[in-house]
């Protein structure tokens, strides 16, 4: 995978822009997925609006980190999305802390 997508492509007099991601968790595109994600592209935000699994399993800590990374790399600051724990749903917002504006460093000199 590449490191930093851009989410703006020109092609002639047109720009073409990201809003809207469709990720399925399959080994080869074209077969059966076994879950899928609909991801809302808003400024720096994502959100992700839907996840669904064919078998009703909850997603694991690698689906999350394949999330995170690709965040990562469209620059994304911030993704929201509902965590379903015990039939509830939860909201939750993760940082992409790679991708937050540096702190200014205070040095203390003599």
């Amino acid at each position: 995978m590449q490191a930093g997508m851009s989410r703006f492509t020109q092609v002639g007099d047109w720009i073409f822009e990201v809003k809207m991601i469709r990720a399925l968790r399959v080994q080869e595109f074209g077969q059966p997925y076994s879950a899928f994600a609909s991801i809302t592209v808003n400024g720096d935000n994502l959100y992700i609006d839907s996840q669904m699994t064919r078998l009703n399993e909850d997603f694991s800590r690698d689906d999350y980190m394949s999330f995170y990374e690709f965040c990562k790399q469209l620059d994304a600051k911030e993704v929201h999305y509902d965590k379903v724990r015990r039939g509830r749903r939860q909201p939750r917002i993760v940082a992409i802390e790679e991708n937050q504006k540096p702190l200014t460093k205070i040095q203390l000199v003599r």
